[in-house]
């Protein structure tokens, strides 16, 4: 895997969630991705898992997003990426800040077939985001 692809990955990744375009978020990923909300949740596996769970959460939920990355390692099988982010979470207008790391495997074309995510949130995320 090649940086630059990742770095590309990345910015289209943080601009699909900014913009809430979910076909965009699920063009980024093969038909059988997984998906690692947090290791304390399901992981999703498939792209219709994984488009349950935007639906339910960041696309209906969150509003003016804000994300950054910086990619801390390449090892040749992955890319692994500090990430931080704000939303208003709708339901109360509250914002709450991000900081977490993606752990993301890319194939041939560029597309993720295995996504990890570990985070953690002021204030606490609702449960409510989480995937089912």
């Amino acid at each position: 895997m090649k940086r630059e692809n990742f770095e590309i990955w990345l910015d289209a990744y943080g601009a699909s969630w900014i913009n809430r375009d979910l076909e965009a978020k699920l063009a980024l990923f093969t038909e059988d991705a997984t998906y690692m909300y947090t290791p304390f949740h399901k992981v999703m596996k498939g792209k219709n898992e994984i488009r349950r769970y935007i639906e339910k959460g960041s696309a209906s939920l969150h509003e003016n997003i804000a994300f950054e990355h910086e990619i801390l390692a390449m090892p040749p099988e992955a890319g692994v990426s500090r990430w931080k982010a704000s939303l208003t979470w709708k339901p109360t207008g509250q914002t709450i800040r991000f900081d977490g790391i993606y752990h993301v495997f890319l194939n041939e074309k560029n597309l993720c077939y295995r996504f990890d995510e570990w985070w953690h949130s002021v204030p606490p995320l609702p449960e409510k985001n989480a995937p089912e």
